[in-house]
């Protein structure tokens, strides 16, 4: 038998048992019925909106996805044109969009390729979406189904990055710390808050740098409140965030929040004048170091902080922190090596006139030895050492101050009887007073402790610089009058002159290294003030100066009384 044959016999109805039992069995015929219903389950739990049309755009069908998307029920919207879940700018677009598609070859096609499309849902808000359309013409007409994809938390989520790297990018534009402070508050307005406040941790102590609106018409107002940092008496959200270095939010503000806040009737009234909702305050924190506390403010009605925002805001606050601290750090470098210059340039100064008087009296020396005059060289003797002391005096001052300001003073306290530091620190300085004609004597004022807890070296070099720096600047005839008076826990000392005074713009200078007068000659390195401050401060007391041009400066310290003490009083 031929194969041909053979496999006729095979196929042929009634052919051998055997050979039609290795055919597959047929299907059974599909349920039409069976079918419509899972396709009807498939289309009802999809978590997109499907949407079908038809030729005249009115809804024939509409998921639950699309409940859920457009916050329309089924009920609401079968029937109606499919304008209802369209931006109006949109609805004639949309139209001539299906118009063209309906006429063209394709069956399907991703709807706004070129441009982004809008949603509109039942509460007036707009949507990002992204759809696809498809065609069928069926026995009763044409249908067009729509598959609807809510973008809106994707779109956040890349609008965040973007932002956060465009902030990136400027914050980092500078190294200024003005200027990235400023760029700062410009990114925080109006993308996360109306307004903002900045404030900052300086040596332990608030300092509000920034407050800002993005409404021209209200940025007076808000600048207002650069007067009135956050209170450590009062329960504010700042304080918190910059003790614990965690975020603090208050979904709604009210009155009585902001009484609380408030530190006197014109801040409140400053406060209300805003109108905040809301408050998000985030911590900007650097090399685990809280640096400051950013408060953002929206004055929007109904529109409160939550966890979206603030895990914005936390990201914004971490790149911030970085450039505030590198800011921070450059302008600390900067002003490090100016000091350096500015300590090299007084170093040789001060030290270049003794050591010149030394060279110059050495040469001298020389030639009068030659001569065979001893006595004459002996006189150029003196002043060789007199030179000696003075570099020996500004080396000694230089680790001093260094010494301070490493926080390595060592203090020993004793009980020192407080008239006795005022008159041994008179009758130190009184040959030097008299010599230049001026007046120096004590006054005790009130009823004086017995005794203060001090270390009485230091005291006396507190006394011997403030009384020699009063000396340098008060003219023959004058008067210096060095004061002791009770001050409840404290005795205030001080030391008066009647020299020329300080003028108003130099009084915060007065303390600082190097400062000398403007407006009189060269008296000396300048560190006399500033190590004065640092042997005062590291007693626990504090140092002032009061001046006025014309009637002389009166510089004032404190130094403590023991608790124990208090009560012994002068008969």
């Amino acid at each position: 038998m031929n194969p041909k044959d053979r496999l006729r016999r095979i196929f042929r109805p009634g052919g051998p048992a055997r050979d039609d039992a290795a055919l597959p069995a047929p299907a059974p015929e599909a349920d039409p019925t069976l079918d419509r219903a899972r396709f009807e389950r498939i289309v009802e739990i999809a978590a997109d909106a499907i949407i079908s049309v038809d030729e005249r755009q009115r809804i024939i069908l509409f998921n639950t996805g699309a409940e859920e998307i457009f916050g329309w029920a089924r009920t609401e919207v079968l029937g109606r044109s499919l304008d209802v879940l369209l931006p109006e700018r949109f609805r004639g677009t949309h139209s001539r969009h299906i118009g063209s598609f309906a006429e063209g070859a394709e069956t399907a096609r991703r709807m706004g390729e070129r441009r982004e499309i809008a949603g509109l849902r039942r509460d007036g808000r707009e949507f990002p979406a992204e759809a696809s359309i498809s065609r069928l013409d069926t026995p009763g007409g044409r249908i067009f189904t729509v598959v609807l994809r809510d973008i809106t938390e994707r779109k956040r989520a890349d609008d965040v990055q973007r932002f956060l790297a465009d902030a990136g990018e400027i914050l980092a534009r500078s190294l200024d710390y003005e200027a990235t402070i400023e760029g700062l508050v410009r990114l925080a307005l109006p993308r996360l808050a109306d307004w903002c406040a900045l404030d900052i941790l300086d040596d332990g102590e608030i300092r509000r740098i920034q407050v800002a609106h993005h409404d021209p018409e209200r940025a007076e107002t808000a600048r207002a409140l650069a007067a009135y940092p956050p209170d450590r008496t009062r329960p504010h959200p700042a304080i918190a965030v910059l003790e614990t270095g965690e975020p603090e939010l208050v979904a709604a503000i009210t009155d009585t929040f902001l009484e609380a806040i408030a530190a006197d009737a014109v801040h409140l009234a400053l406060l209300r004048e805003l109108s905040p909702r809301s408050l998000l305050v985030v911590p900007l924190t650097a090399r685990g170091r809280t640096l400051g506390a950013l408060s953002l403010f929206s004055t929007q009605p109904g529109h409160g902080y939550g966890p979206e925002e603030l895990t914005f805001a936390l990201e914004l606050a971490r790149r911030a922190a970085l450039a505030v601290d590198n800011a921070r750090l450059y302008s600390e470098a900067r002003n490090a090596v100016a000091v350096r210059d500015e300590v090299l340039s007084v170093v040789s100064h001060d030290l270049g006139n003794p050591l010149s008087a030394i060279l110059v009296s050495a040469r001298v020396i020389d030639r009068l030895l030659e001569a065979g005059k001893p006595l004459e060289a002996a006189a150029h003797i003196a002043a060789v050492r007199q030179s000696a002391r003075q570099m020996e005096r500004l080396i000694r001052d230089l680790l001093e101050i260094r010494r301070i300001e490493a926080g390595r003073l060592v203090l020993v306290p004793r009980w020192e009887p407080v008239r006795k530091l005022v008159e041994e620190a008179v009758a130190a300085l009184r040959p030097v007073a008299e010599d230049r004609e001026i007046a120096l004597g004590p006054r005790f004022d009130g009823e004086l402790p017995d005794a203060v807890h001090a270390d009485a070296d230091r005291v006396g070099q507190i006394f011997s610089n403030l009384i020699g720096n009063a000396l340098k600047f008060t003219p023959a005839g004058g008067a210096i009058t060095v004061s002791a008076a009770p001050a409840g826990r404290e005795v205030l000392f001080g030391v008066e002159d009647t020299g020329p005074g300080i003028p108003p713009e130099e009084i915060p200078r007065v303390f600082d290294r190097f400062w000398q007068a403007r407006n009189q000659a060269s008296h000396g390195v300048g560190l006399g003030l500033a190590i004065a401050r640092g042997l005062v401060e590291a007693h626990g007391g504090r140092v002032e100066v009061a001046s006025e041009v014309g009637r002389g400066s009166r510089f004032l310290f404190t130094l403590p009384v023991h608790p124990a003490e208090d009560g012994r009083r002068r008969g």
